[in-house]
């Protein structure tokens, strides 16, 4: 059986199948769908992780000159793994490397600095002054106010939450492709001064910035865990429909090969048990069947042999006071008698093997000695026969079946290759089996025969007609002998030419 045609490797492959088409269609549906973007699909997750990181650097940034704060984005993006850029609302920005902004970010970033999240009316601009010049006035009062290490304090106020929290910053540009995710940043120089705002945005080239803006590894491991959980939940199902059905096909074939005592029990209301009681019903039916035509043959030629034995009796009576003008009539019809006959003694042969099946006594059994007296009992002085077959072989067998098996096939192989050639009958040893194999030169079967040539009265060639002597029924009893002897029997042709039958018994 090839790997992928049973039906449960069939089944689990159009379920990772079927898996493997969802994600693609997921896949799709996102990177071609404009509004899904990191925030739609992590947007929790990004929001929360950049946000406490915003945090942190608005603490660090308030402790820092602004002409060192390069330097902290610097040792933040090592720490997470990303770029970052500080957009402030006054225009200028920071970059922990240098990098292009593209246009488009600059505007969004733009754009969220003057939205009313951050305080500011669409048209207000900086409420608080330019930048610059409040750096200029605030100067000389934070210098004489606060200490170095106390300027640009953080405080973290409700008024951060209040003003950054509808402002969100996600996108990606191309050409190099980047992925850009931001969040507001606030630095408090006092409790009376008002903030500084700005965008934090943190730059990386993977779509999870290294596990910065969301980590893959629990997705992946919660698809693993839907893998495996519906495969142990698949697999069950799976089985519980293909094991009955491997036991059906194994019955099927028991029944095939002739062998109708098999029973499948499968207490089920569904249809694959309404599929067994079938099977069994039928196995009945062709057991009853079969059966009965084998006692009506066996009973026919019963029969037949008293009649058409007083039926020869007379005809050479008759033979005998016939004229020369009706000897010759009464010699045609002998002739008919006589094929008669023989059909009648065949069907009492091939129904005596199939009568003894249930009573025939295995024992083990000398080879040699049985295929001595077949070919002894088959053949003529001038027929050339080769037996290759070792003394010391023995077999589990019937020995009155075993050798009117042999000697049918010798019979069949001496009317139909005789004169083409040399028979040769060998035997050859397995592990637990013997082989018997009894081979000729003769034209061989037509492929598509050899399949039925062990059924009863069956002929591939017209030739092997009653002027031969042929009715079908000689590898017929061959295979019931065979099959008696708990042994299987094939034919197949050689190349370029010849015919061989093949015998597998037990030791």
């Amino acid at each position: 059986m090839k790997p992928f045609s049973s039906l449960f490797a069939k089944i689990l492959l159009w379920f990772f199948l079927n898996l493997f088409l969802v994600g693609t269609v997921l896949f799709v549906f996102f990177l071609f769908q404009p509004q899904v973007d990191l925030y739609s699909i992590f947007g929790k997750q990004v929001s929360d992780r950049i946000r406490a990181a915003g945090r942190l650097m608005s603490h660090d940034l308030a402790q820092t000159p602004v002409g060192k704060w390069p330097a902290v984005l610097t040792r933040h993006g090592e720490i997470y793994q990303v770029d970052f850029v500080l957009f402030m609302d006054d225009g200028s920005r920071f970059l922990s490397r240098e990098m292009e902004i593209p246009e488009v970010l600059m505007k969004q970033v733009t754009r969220a600095l003057q939205s009313r999240a951050f305080g500011r009316g669409r048209n207000q601009g900086n409420r608080f002054g330019s930048m610059p010049m409040r750096h200029k006035m605030m100067q000389p009062a934070y210098e004489e106010c606060f200490p170095v290490q106390e300027r640009f304090q953080y405080h973290p106020m409700m008024q951060e939450e209040r003003m950054g929290r509808n402002v969100r910053l996600a996108m990606t540009t191309n050409n190099p492709t980047r992925h850009w995710a931001g969040t507001p940043i606030f630095l408090f120089a006092g409790p009376s001064v008002p903030p500084i705002t700005g965008m934090l945005v943190a730059v990386s080239d993977s779509i999870t910035g290294n596990g910065f803006f969301f980590d893959p590894l629990p997705w992946i491991a919660v698809a693993a865990v839907v893998i495996i959980l519906s495969v142990l939940i698949w697999i069950p199902l799976v089985r519980n429909i293909t094991r009955p059905l491997t036991r059906m096909t194994r019955a099927a074939e028991e029944i095939a090969n002739g062998r109708f005592d098999v029973t499948i029990r499968e207490k089920r209301n569904d249809e694959i048990g309404r599929l067994g009681n079938a099977i069994n019903h039928m196995t009945s039916r062709l057991s009853s069947f079969v059966n009965g035509r084998k006692r009506f043959l066996g009973d026919v030629a019963h029969e037949l042999g008293s009649p058409i034995s007083r039926i020869q009796f007379g005809l050479g009576i008759l033979e005998q006071h016939a004229d020369e003008e009706n000897r010759k009539r009464v010699a045609d019809v002998m002739e008919d008698v006589d094929h008669m006959s023989r059909l009648v003694n065949e069907l009492l042969s091939f129904s005596r093997a199939e009568m003894k099946k249930s009573k025939a006594i295995l024992q083990a059994t000398d080879l040699l000695p049985v295929v001595e007296r077949a070919v002894q009992r088959e053949t003529k002085p001038e027929d050339e026969i080769v037996v290759q077959v070792d003394p010391s072989i023995r077999v589990s067998a019937d020995p009155e079946l075993l050798t009117r098996a042999i000697s049918n096939i010798v019979r069949n192989a001496v009317k139909y290759a005789g004169s083409a050639g040399p028979i040769t009958i060998m035997a050859e040893t397995g592990k637990d089996q013997v082989i018997v194999r009894i081979r000729d030169n003769g034209p061989g079967v037509p492929e598509n025969y050899l399949d039925q040539l062990f059924e009863p009265f069956f002929r591939p060639e017209p030739s092997r007609d009653r002027d031969s002597g042929g009715v079908g029924l000689g590898l017929a009893i061959v295979k019931t002998c065979v099959e008696t002897c708990e042994g299987t029997v094939a034919a197949k042709n050689l190349q370029p030419r010849g015919f061989e039958v093949m015998i597998r018994l037990r030791k």
